[in-house]
């Protein structure tokens, strides 16, 4: 019967001796790993937030409640659609209409409009009421700070 420590990775003696700055060869490598893991989270999250910029619109005051206006979105070439359906709840939508891209540049009551084929959105959802549209508008998240209005736009 042999020895349970005769095996080497249980024998002692053939652990790794501690090195001058006193790490073991596994403490080592365990640090780099989590280093290795701490870098790897950052740069997801950085490549998260690169994925999606934060743009300051307009102030609260431009909006009327029940109301809504059309931004372009700085350095961009797009325009984005602000509307106050209920007192402090702004909301963001694509401005272009899904049936054909034409402007949605209309409210009338609780609903948006593009004026080239008719077609009407909820102005606190998006969603089609009326085609022929058939999408949704597509949303953005809007953030309010310091009473301004600011879109958050994913790349």
């Amino acid at each position: 019967m042999s020895e349970f420590n005769s095996c080497p990775a249980h024998d002692k003696s053939a652990e790794p001796k501690e090195s001058r700055a006193g790490l073991s060869r596994r403490n080592f490598f365990t640090s780099l790993a989590v280093a290795a893991g701490s870098i790897g989270l950052t740069s997801i999250a950085s490549s998260a937030e690169a994925a999606s910029k934060k743009y300051k619109i307009c102030a609260t005051k431009d909006i009327k409640v029940g109301g809504g206006s059309s931004f372009r979105i700085p350095g961009r070439n797009m325009m984005v659609l602000i509307t106050q359906p209920k007192v402090g709840v702004f909301r963001a939508f694509d401005q272009r209409c899904t049936h054909e891209g034409f402007a949605v540049n209309k409210i009338e009551g609780k609903n948006l409009i593009c004026q080239a084929h008719g077609a009407l959105f909820d102005m606190n959802t998006g969603a089609v009421k009326r085609g022929p549209a058939r999408k949704a508008l597509p949303t953005y998240t809007v953030s309010v700070e310091k009473k301004l209005v600011y879109v958050t736009i994913k790349s």
